[in-house]
């Protein structure tokens, strides 16, 4: 009984331990970049370099706010990666329910086709979309990097959905049938509200993935009117002199509507990974 005892505290000890160090290892760089973000010119530059600010100051956030990070770059963000999330996730249920519901020929061929366009380097696209866009004149719009995330994100959201839809049982789909409901109205009255969650955590993880994406904005958006924050961070680097605290005060900005939404919808993403995980 002692030594069970004895064993349960030292993996309690030692379970926590290593997570509060991995916690505190994942949340350095974030904490620093904070501290960072309230210095002033000066004191990024000392050697030694200090954590927190000798001299707290809003200068890196003053010169963000004089910039064209809120009134430009940051609403070109939210509306290409809004956007694409929206478009992305009822195009990504539907044809994650086709899958999850019908058995056709060629169905496991082409699942594993989308999955496999997971597999190819956004790179390998860029010259092509460029082209095409320049061709249709829809350069440096948000329309273009609506269709491109879209397109980018689809085969992703198709299998998360997918795995909700396949956890719901069939037999309720057939008492809707039964009830004169057609395919898509059982699919909108029966199937989405039982993977709500489902679709939420697709919609989050897209959102996320859209906001942060850098390489394809700044391939596509040549106009300054179009360019979306993370290009937009651009602005704040000089050859001349270094801005940190100016460069981590745009990053913290960047990051707080995302964080923001999460913690909103924890609970529901939380929920939609533990049902997710569970059914798997």
């Amino acid at each position: 009984m002692i030594a069970s005892t004895v064993q349960k505290r030292v993996d309690f000890l030692v379970t926590h331990g290593l997570s509060i160090l991995f916690v505190l290892f994942m949340m350095f760089p974030i904490v620093y970049a904070l501290m960072t973000s309230f210095k002033t010119r000066g004191d990024v530059i000392t050697s030694p370099p200090t954590f927190f600010p000798p001299t707290w100051t809003l200068e890196g956030y003053t010169t963000v706010w004089e910039s064209d990070m809120l009134t430009h770059y940051l609403p070109n963000t939210a509306k290409n990666a809004v956007g694409s999330s929206l478009l992305t996730v009822p195009l990504a249920a539907l044809a994650a329910y086709a899958f999850s519901r019908y058995k056709f020929r060629g169905s496991a061929f082409l699942q594993l086709t989308i999955l496999g366009l997971m597999m190819i380097p956004g790179l390998t696209n860029l010259v092509a979309l460029y082209r095409m866009g320049s061709q249709l004149g829809i350069l440096s719009t948000n329309f273009i990097m609506i269709i491109v995330y879209t397109a980018g994100g689809l085969p992703f959201t198709i299998w998360i959905i997918k795995g909700f839809f396949d956890a719901i049982p069939r037999e309720l789909e057939e008492a809707a049938f039964i009830d004169g409901c057609s395919p898509l109205q059982a699919l909108w009255y029966v199937v989405v509200p039982l993977a709500r969650p489902g679709l939420f955590a697709g919609f989050l993880m897209m959102l996320v993935d859209t906001w942060n994406e850098f390489l394809a904005a700044v391939i596509l958006l040549s106009s300054n009117d179009s360019r979306t924050a993370m290009v937009g961070l651009y602005d704040f680097q000089s050859s001349f002199q270094v801005a940190y605290h100016v460069q981590t005060a745009a990053c913290i900005i960047i990051a707080l509507p995302v964080v923001i939404s999460f913690i909103l919808g924890r609970k529901v993403f939380f929920q939609a990974m533990l049902e997710g995980a569970l059914k798997g």
